[in-house]
């Protein structure tokens, strides 16, 4: 009888130390492949989609009217003055004119006849890529000084428009204003009217963080 005790407790004690042993190995698995799941997010690439703030690309559509309800119907106008995007964000921006009236650049004003600080330092002029306009043809500029940007638009043919369109990135947060510096305005030096009131040829920009 103490021979089959000690043969039935010398069986369970291998049974469990069996068990015991699965049970490690299962456990091992497990932390091991836990460790393998954390160093695999430590050096996956930082662009991995869901995990970059911002990054996207977003579109954005002005209009340059000539003639527009309001106190003053026969100045010209740029519509959607005033918009957001988030730090980081490539800002596809396409402004659709319809002002026939060129308004050469004088003096230092001819610095903007250049397109600056977009991707590429290029444009779209009805798709055909330009790195600057004659200052002869130009009619209005978008340019926000605080982000280092300026796109020259063209008059447009009598009675029809034409379109600009550039790709930025929006590098720096906070609000930026835009303004035209052609002189599209009134008076002696046109630089009054449509140029020297908010709403008009004048807005901001709100880059988010």
């Amino acid at each position: 009888m103490r021979r089959e005790s000690w043969r039935l407790r010398g069986a369970w004690f291998v049974i469990l130390s069996l068990v015991g042993i699965l049970a490690g190995l299962v456990v091992s698995v497990l932390v091991v492949t836990g460790i393998a799941e954390g160093l695999r997010d430590a050096v996956k690439p930082t662009d991995s989609p869901g995990r970059v703030a911002g990054g996207r690309t977003v579109l954005e559509s002005m209009t340059i009217e000539t003639s527009s309800p309001g106190r003053h119907p026969d100045w010209p106008r740029y519509t959607n003055q005033s918009w957001r995007v988030k730090k980081g964000e490539t800002v596809v921006l396409r402004i659709k004119s319809f002002d026939d009236g060129p308004a050469p650049l004088t003096g230092v004003q001819t610095a903007f006849d250049s397109v600056e600080g977009t991707i590429g330092g290029t444009e779209t002029l009805d798709g055909k890529v330009v790195h600057s306009l004659p200052n002869g043809e130009i009619s209005h500029t978008f340019t926000v000084v605080g982000l280092g940007l300026n796109m020259p638009i063209p008059a447009a043919p009598t009675g029809g428009s034409v379109t600009v369109v550039a790709r930025f990135v929006a590098k720096q947060s906070g609000t930026f204003t835009w303004q035209c510096y052609a002189p599209c305005g009134s008076g002696s030096n046109s630089m009054g009217g449509a140029m020297s009131v908010k709403g008009y040829m004048e807005g901001w920009i709100r880059v988010a963080s």
